[in-house]
């Protein structure tokens, strides 16, 4: 009786832990099911994206690339901001004023990105019925709480 109830429990397990291993091995595949980090099951592709209008698709888009040359001429200056940073830092003889200078230099340019980021988000939400805004705020507050999640694998700190 013991083996048949582990047996059962095993099999129930193995069932529900595939659709979790696969989409942490990026084994995703159209109409596979996968966890969505807030505790539920959903089908893939059943976002707020996929179910946008033609109409939609086109103010969204207009808003992301607008989005995109705001933010990219940011990215660099940041990008080379650490750059200049990390000299600073390695110099013979570093000098802490300068440094902590630089390091004020790009928290304000950061603070700037999440600002664009921000009102993006707000602009791109204003386009959404009530059903897709349901969506979306999941994926927000799930982004906010996980991360982009661009780290793959079991043990990683976000």
């Amino acid at each position: 009786m013991k083996t048949l109830t582990t047996t059962l429990l095993l099999s129930a397990l193995l069932a529900m832990a595939s659709p979790a291993m696969a989409s942490q091995h990026g084994m995703k595949g159209m109409g596979m099911m996968h966890h969505d980090g807030m505790g539920m099951m959903s089908q893939r592709g059943g976002g707020w994206k996929a179910s946008l209008t033609e109409e939609q698709r086109n103010k969204v888009g207009k808003l992301k690339l607008d989005y995109k040359k705001q933010v990219y001429p940011l990215k660099t200056k940041i990008k080379q901001a650490k750059v200049e940073l990390a000299l600073l830092m390695i110099a013979d003889k570093p000098n802490q004023k300068n440094i902590d200078k630089k390091i004020d230099s790009i928290v304000k340019l950061k603070a700037k990105k999440m600002r664009l980021k921000a009102r993006h988000k707000v602009n791109v939400r204003k386009v959404l019925d009530a059903t897709q805004r349901v969506k979306f705020d999941m994926k927000v507050l799930k982004k906010a709480y996980h991360g982009k999640g661009k780290k793959r694998g079991y043990h990683h700190a976000r």
